[in-house]
């Protein structure tokens, strides 16, 4: 197996949470600041250049709200496999 970067489930994983990033009007800035991070280590996640940390993953989930995000958790389900009952 390729290094997990390459992974074409965790990189449509990273652009699902890019794209909700977007349609939720933050700014990788704003991103990086809620979690503890560089902007420019935003970026890099975003463009398959730094893998996302599960501990970092975590945080950006809460950055994004995923309690009240219907998106984002049926986003999250679909990557895990893990479904709700």
């Amino acid at each position: 197996m390729g290094k997990t970067i390459h992974n074409s489930k965790y990189q449509a994983l990273v652009q699902e949470l890019t794209q909700e990033r977007i349609r939720l009007n933050v700014s990788q800035g704003e991103l990086a600041e809620q979690v503890g991070l560089n902007q420019s280590d935003i970026s890099k996640i975003e463009k398959f250049e730094r893998r996302l940390d599960v501990l970092e993953f975590s945080q950006i989930l809460n950055a994004l709200r995923i309690k009240e995000n219907l998106r984002l958790q049926t986003i999250v389900r679909e990557f895990t496999g893990v479904q709700h009952d």
